[in-house]
């Protein structure tokens, strides 16, 4: 048997488990020097002494270690990249879970709202799950400017109020999705039920994102007959106020009540000695002015028009369950 070769062997084996060993903690030179001490422990024959000393003077013999070294040293590095990244990605995942629960919640106190909007003294509780942020009430925000005007010579304000807002503030996140409407678009007032007073839209406060609740007007119009031998319209504008609710601020888990406080009623009536075919609602709201046209029956001898502006006062607040 070939000892020689088998001492060779043992030899290449030990310096590849302490070059692994080593790969952080000691350069090349100490590297050899400790490789070479470990051997000269355990081969104690001067023979192999002496092919210990060819063995670690040879480049051929050296450059196996190295290149496992520097292998090794690139696979690390490789790792720590890749596990940084995924760090990365879990986090941006999380927080777009987040965000989507976030949505979820005000989707359902959206709704509690609306179903008790009408029915005063209605109320309905809803769980609000924990999304990491920060619940918060804004019973003064969002102030509502109504204006008819028959874009000519008629003009009256019908209603000027704040209607106040809902927020759910977000975690510092990677979430962008700034203006994006969840429900609704950005028209401060609407004219057709097959869209929604709701608004529910992400924005940004600060450096923070909100996920924000609000209510816009909605506006009908109908003939519903004769007053002083002229054709009797009648506009109604509907009004989900928030202003009656606490003023809060929530983190965690918790439940809110809706509740219709009451509904409000204001009537005006504008007799038009004139023809006119339309009327234009101006609502203004937060800087953006949207209008609707409202159709109006008419005569020669003008038209009357009855106006009533409908206003459901909401309350919400924090209960316990």
């Amino acid at each position: 048997m070939d000892y020689v070769k088998i001492i060779d062997s043992v030899y290449l084996c030990v310096v590849l488990f302490y070059a692994h060993h080593l790969i952080s903690l000691c350069p090349c030179k100490v590297l050899v020097r400790h490789i070479e001490r470990r051997l000269l422990r355990t081969v104690h024959a001067e023979s192999c002494e002496k092919r210990l000393g060819k063995l670690l003077k040879s480049k051929k013999a050296l450059a196996i270690p190295v290149t496992y070294l520097i292998l090794f040293a690139s696979l690390m590095a490789i790792i720590s990249v890749t596990y940084s990244f995924a760090i990365v990605k879990i986090s941006a995942r999380s927080s777009l879970l987040k965000a989507s629960v976030a949505k979820q919640n005000m989707q359902f106190l959206d709704d509690a709202i609306r179903s008790v909007a009408w029915s005063s003294g209605a109320s309905e509780v809803i769980y609000m799950d924990d999304c990491g942020g920060e619940f918060k009430t804004g019973p003064t925000a969002k102030n509502l400017v109504l204006n008819l005007t028959d874009e000519q010579s008629f003009y009256d304000l019908v209603f000027n109020s704040s209607v106040g807002r809902v927020y759910y503030q977000l975690e510092a996140s990677e979430f962008n999705e700034d203006g994006l409407f969840v429900k609704g678009d950005d028209r401060a007032i609407i004219n057709q039920t097959a869209f929604t007073v709701a608004q529910l839209n992400v924005g940004t406060e600060g450096s923070a994102k909100e996920i924000i609740l609000c209510y816009r007007p909605l506006a009908t119009a109908a003939v519903i007959g004769t007053s002083n031998g002229k054709p009797l319209n009648f506009i109604r504008v509907y009004v989900l106020n928030l202003n009656s609710s606490e003023s809060l601020m929530i983190q965690g888990k918790f439940y809110l009540k809706a509740t219709s406080v009451n509904v409000a009623s204001t009537e005006s009536q504008y007799e038009f000695n004139r023809s006119i075919s339309s009327l234009a609602l101006k609502a203004t709201s937060d800087g953006k002015q949207t209008a609707v046209i409202l159709p109006i029956s008419s005569v020669a001898e003008g038209a009357v028009v009855s106006l009533e502006v409908l206003v459901s006062n909401i309350s919400i607040q924090r209960v316990e369950v």
